[in-house]
């Protein structure tokens, strides 16, 4: 088996965030994160609700792309233009924006509340972006966010485990466990990081949803030979 510790180091590419988030606060959680495969990209985060919910909205298979801290200009009832600056903007593989608001629920009043609904309506009516939503605490799901914090750890390739674990996919049929699977790469633990890389890339799913482990029941997806 192998592991990447050394040859040249490639940098991820900067934060493309349009809103300056600040690196330290005495009163706030911020952090940042690489996201993407290879090198990746940085993004940041302004509370630890916005780094549980980009993990998982990250992880989902209509996913294509991740933007935090996006501009847009909105118009107030003077006619007065103000900048607002959406958490997230997901691009999904279809090709449309969904643009994110990331609250929790005991700040989702007053001008929030007041406020957001302007907002979105506009940014809707710009044709720019095909929904607007609004997330908090009480719509992430413990499955969702333990599974995707374990496909985002899982990220990092492994060149011989994986060529291993792509060769046991090819050969697949039916529905098999994760543990049974990994016995066939025979690699041990680095071949089970091997398969969770093949669901985060959607080349394996997921038979019914749960948190996962060596029990759980994938299948080969349609497109994959």
């Amino acid at each position: 088996m192998s592991y990447p510790f050394s040859g040249p180091m490639e940098l991820p590419a900067p934060s493309v965030a349009q809103h300056h988030i600040a690196l330290s606060s005495p009163t706030n959680f911020s952090g940042q994160m690489v996201v993407g495969d290879g090198p990746g990209r940085v993004v940041l985060t302004n509370s630890h609700l916005e780094l549980d919910w980009s993990m998982v909205l990250i992880a989902r298979s209509d996913t294509a792309n991740i933007f935090e801290q996006v501009e847009f200009n909105w118009l107030d009832g003077d006619g007065n233009v103000h900048p607002h600056y959406f958490d997230f903007v997901i691009k999904q593989t279809d090709g449309l924006l969904i643009a994110y608001a990331v609250r929790p629920t005991g700040r989702s009043h007053g001008t929030f509340n007041k406020v957001m609904p302007v907002i979105a309506k506009q940014a809707l009516a710009s044709r720019v972006y095909a929904d607007v939503r609004h997330l908090s605490e009480d719509d992430l799901d413990p499955i969702d966010l333990s599974n995707a914090w374990l496909l985002h750890g899982m990220r990092t390739p492994d060149p011989e485990a994986d060529m291993l674990a792509a060769a046991v996919l090819t050969q697949m049929s039916g529905v098999e466990t994760l543990g049974t699977l990994s016995d066939r790469v025979q690699q041990g633990a680095w071949g089970f990081r091997a398969l969770i890389r093949l669901i985060r890339s959607h080349h394996l799913r997921l038979v019914r949803f749960e948190r996962i482990d060596m029990a759980t029941e994938v299948y080969k997806a349609e497109n994959v030979q």
